[in-house]
């Protein structure tokens, strides 16, 4: 039995006439004809009563009806299902990220367009460092990173990255510091100043390379607190616990309690990454990948 078998008896159920339901269908009646009689005999039951003058439902037919057109509906159902996932609307997109990372509105725009174009996806969004990120696009386990580092990020052959926006590194200290009323900063003017970091754990090497182009600039780096939010960073910075040097992106975060200045030195700048499988992602993956494209 095919499909096209319960077509073909659902449509003479329906219309009760062999030569109406054949024009429906595109056949010849006399086909038609022929493939319900093939069909009783496979199910070895009759399924219409047959006069010259008309034509009706056996009670076989008519129980053999409802399960019909549960089948069909069925199979239509699982051709949709296919082709939406042969587009990449469904299934699943597992997405890591570093903290700043959504305070980039190339990043949180094409999110939000992915959410918007492909609802039924399953979009999972998880916060960690690179080289974790990394290692979890290799097993399969994320499909796309977004990473911080002021260089390329060092990536095994099968891994391909993408730079999504270079920007510069600002002090955020507050309004009474000594260095706020600067329209611009050195980082040998750093020197001494106690710092709020972000810790080493959870920065994926962003405080290490600023505190390189500290010492490279002769200021070595004076901690305060090292913590592991970017809130609490700027919370502290506001509180007066020290300053604090960020990608300029977090300044979408507002505080009353801070001001911002840029650094002026050769290198300080800091660039967002996209990173992700050169062969064999998904679906999903593929299309967020387009939307950031055009983002």
């Amino acid at each position: 039995m095919e499909l096209r078998h319960l077509r073909y008896f659902v449509q003479v159920a329906e219309d009760l006439h062999f030569a109406r339901a054949a024009a429906r269908l595109g056949i010849s009646q006399p086909p038609l004809s022929q493939q319900i009689r093939l069909l009783e005999e496979e199910l070895e039951v009759q399924l219409f009563e047959r006069t010259s003058r008309r034509v009706t439902l056996t009670a076989a037919g008519t129980a053999f009806l409802e399960a019909a057109r549960a089948t069909l509906a069925q199979a239509e159902r699982a051709i949709t299902v296919a082709r939406r996932a042969g587009r990449g609307e469904l299934g699943d997109l597992r997405i890591g990220f570093n903290p700043s990372a959504p305070f980039i509105a190339r990043v949180a725009t094409a999110v939000n367009d992915f959410r918007r174009r492909f609802p039924d996806v399953r979009l999972s969004l998880s916060e960690m460092i690179g080289s974790a990120q990394i290692a979890a696009i290799e097993d399969r386990s994320l499909d796309i990173g977004f990473m911080r580092s002021a260089s390329p990020p060092a990536l095994p052959a099968n891994l391909s990255s993408t730079l999504i926006l270079e920007e510069r590194l600002v002090v955020a200290m507050r309004p009474d510091h000594p260095l706020a009323v600067r329209e611009t900063l050195w980082l040998a003017d750093l020197a001494e100043h106690p710092l709020v970091i972000y810790s080493s754990q959870r920065s994926g090497g962003f405080t290490e390379e600023v505190f390189a182009l500290m010492r490279r600039a002769g200021a070595e780096p004076v901690v305060a607190q090292s913590v592991h939010e970017v809130t609490t960073l700027l919370g502290l910075a506001a509180a007066g616990v020290g300053m604090t040097i960020i990608a300029e992106s977090l300044r979408a975060i507002q505080s009353a309690g801070l001001v911002y200045v840029p650094l002026a030195d050769e290198g300080t700048s800091t660039s967002m990454w996209l990173v992700h499988l050169r062969e064999g992602g998904t679906l999903p993956c593929a299309n967020f990948l387009g939307i950031m494209q055009g983002a």
